[in-house]
């Protein structure tokens, strides 16, 4: 299957858990999350950690340079939109903000990073 339409696939299932979460619609998966310790945390970890994982091999990890260091683009993207969606959180009542949940999302995105540069040079 082409990545780009897993990448785009993917996107639409974050897309739509994000949306039941607002609305506080995430049903039996909210109970595993909140009862069960660390469980939301490594969600983060794991569900934006994919998400740059694909959008990285989608972007065939190619790189931009910050301040004279190499970035991946997808890692870039994926974080400046889950800053403004963990921010968001502020003006929904049914959502909190948690730094802890924003870092579990940062290190998703670089270790699924780094696991992406390892497939790109692996198997492309």
């Amino acid at each position: 299957m082409n990545m780009k339409l897993i990448t785009i696939f993917y996107v639409c299932f974050i897309l739509f858990v994000i949306a039941l979460a607002n609305q506080g619609e995430l049903g039996i998966l909210a109970v595993i999350v909140y009862e069960v310790p660390y469980t939301d945390k490594l969600g983060h970890f794991i569900l934006m950690g994919l998400l740059a994982f694909f959008l990285n091999l989608s972007l065939k990890c190619s790189t931009i340079s910050i301040l004279n260091s190499t970035f991946l683009k997808g890692s870039i993207i994926i974080l400046i939109l889950v800053t403004l969606e963990e921010i968001s959180q502020l003006l929904v009542e049914t959502r909190t903000f948690d730094l802890m949940d924003l870092f579990a999302d940062y290190l998703g995105i670089f270790v699924f990073g780094r696991l992406a540069l390892y497939f790109n040079a692996r198997f492309a």
